[in-house]
């Protein structure tokens, strides 16, 4: 009788060691959310304006991120499909958009 107790409490043991394992490592997969975009624009010469408006965009997006879903989700290098549309326009204005998916970690 005592080896069977022993035996269900070592196999319970086992079991909740696996379940936690599971539980840890299912909470270390991304949990993406739809994608959001960022958009800005600035104004500079020789690609300044576009490295302005990219920076800008992303800082854009961060924010929007940050409102709609929290700060767990506002790190733009966890973002997965990142899109990008940067485009120098009239008198040396540039404009950037960029579409990503936040995702946290």
């Amino acid at each position: 009788m005592r080896t069977t107790v022993k035996f269900a409490a070592l196999a319970l043991a086992t079991a909740a060691t696996v379940t936690g394992f599971a539980a840890t490592e299912a909470n270390a997969l991304p949990r993406c959310r739809p994608p959001v975009e960022g958009l800005a624009s600035a104004t500079g010469i020789l690609g300044a304006g576009t490295q302005k408006a990219r920076i800008e965009a992303r800082e854009n997006w961060r924010l929007t991120v940050r409102r709609l879903y929290g700060p767990r989700y506002a790190d733009f290098y966890n973002a997965q499909n990142t899109q990008w549309d940067c485009k120098k326009g009239a008198i040396l204005l540039a404009k950037c958009v960029v579409v990503a998916r936040p995702c946290r970690y």
